[in-house]
């Protein structure tokens, strides 16, 4: 059994950045000195970085008239807009959205082999993320009692992602009404695809991972996660 918990905790921590509060001791008692999650999470909730997001609409409002949603060059600067914006409305979203919305079915198992959810995370195994990135960030102490930070670090990311894919969606919609609609959807639906889509698939399969081990979790050892205000 523990071997089998080590396996898994293995997977969870190699194939994508999940965000994590680490616990002090043995005890039901998160440290009080701030990581390096908390210092980024400061960073990212700030009003200066939401000003910064919110800055850039309508230049790429114009943008979209200037350069269309077919050109190279609008496609990476909106991809790089939604990969900005993640991180200020990831906790906002988790927050408020439904629970059930987390929960994995079994049978999305076969989908994430199918479009290769693993090889993606192996991708940003070997590319260098999780170690330069996704490991100093988390900081996931790898113990039974922390798994509930793990959950709820996965849920935000996926409501950060799934929300971002979602504007993605949107874009590429509206572009089916421009003047060259199929090659403007497709630089508007597969970058995000590709930075956003297959995120939430991976950290679903994550959350398949964990749902067994969370169930098994003894009641008393988990800690209530303080959700700071809006």
């Amino acid at each position: 059994m523990e071997s089998r918990l080590a396996r898994r905790r293995i997977v969870a921590s190699a194939f994508h950045p999940l965000q994590t509060l680490r616990s002090s001791n043995r005890s039901t008692v998160v440290s009080a000195e701030p990581s390096q999650k908390a210092k980024l999470d400061q960073v990212f909730q700030s009003t200066w970085y939401r000003l910064v997001i919110l800055v850039f609409v309508p230049y790429l409002t114009v943008l979209w008239f200037v350069l269309g949603p077919s050109n190279p060059g609008y496609a990476v600067s909106v991809v790089g807009w939604t990969f900005a914006l993640g991180p200020a409305i990831a906790d906002p979203i988790e927050r408020r959205a439904p629970r059930r919305w987390f929960r994995v079915p079994a049978g999305e198992r076969v989908l994430h082999r199918v479009v290769g959810v693993k090889f993606f995370g192996l991708l940003l195994n070997l590319s260098g993320w999780n170690r330069r990135v996704a490991q100093p960030m988390r900081g996931f102490s790898g113990r039974r009692r922390d798994l509930p930070f793990l959950e709820q670090s996965i849920r935000a990311n996926v409501s950060a992602h799934g929300t971002c894919f979602a504007i993605h969606l949107l874009l590429a919609i509206l572009a089916l009404f421009t003047r060259h609609p199929w090659s403007g959807a497709l630089w508007m639906l597969w970058p995000g695809g590709v930075v956003h889509l297959y995120p939430v698939l991976l950290q679903r399969s994550i959350i398949l991972r964990l749902q067994p081990l969370l169930r098994k979790t003894d009641p008393c050892t988990v800690v209530k996660i303080a959700r700071p205000k809006d």
